[in-house]
């Protein structure tokens, strides 16, 4: 990444990063579907136990689906808020973005905020129809049984 790419490059992965997060906390399916590859692989371990990984966009948006309908991430007052660091972010030498962050999970318990895990992210990203877009995700969460 030179200089004067690193700001826009910074922005975009942000921008991404954001719209991961709130399209999954909103269950806005049709945006969270716009920030994933056709190809795109998932990842995830969830309190030391690793899930078969997910391929492809269909696949992923199936898994979340899923997941929202079951409350996966909670349901109403109990529903999942995502709070993400600011991520790491490298070009790797053939122009795929990396970004690395962590993330919190919060709910709600009796109208007060309570910690329900936390999860280290390594995203993968590339351009892919004119739109930079997770190629690979692999997530490694701890979660409360709560």
């Amino acid at each position: 990444m030179t200089h004067g790419a690193e700001v826009p490059v910074r922005s975009a992965v942000m921008d991404l990063l954001a719209a991961v997060k709130y399209a999954k906390d909103d269950e806005n399916a049709p945006r969270f579907e716009a920030c994933w590859t056709r190809g795109a692989r998932l990842e995830i371990t969830s309190n030391g136990t690793a899930m078969e990984p997910i391929e492809g966009r269909s696949a992923i948006m199936a898994f979340y689906r899923t997941v929202w309908e079951t409350g996966g991430h909670g349901k109403a007052d109990r529903r999942e808020v995502h709070v993400a660091e600011s991520p790491d972010i490298t070009l790797k030498k053939d122009g795929t973005l990396v970004a690395r962050h962590a993330v919190s999970f919060f709910h709600t318990v009796s109208g007060a905020p309570m910690l329900r895990g936390f999860g280290q992210f390594h995203d993968e990203m590339i351009c892919e129809d004119g739109s930079l877009r997770i190629a690979l995700r692999r997530s490694t969460l701890v979660r409360s049984k709560s």
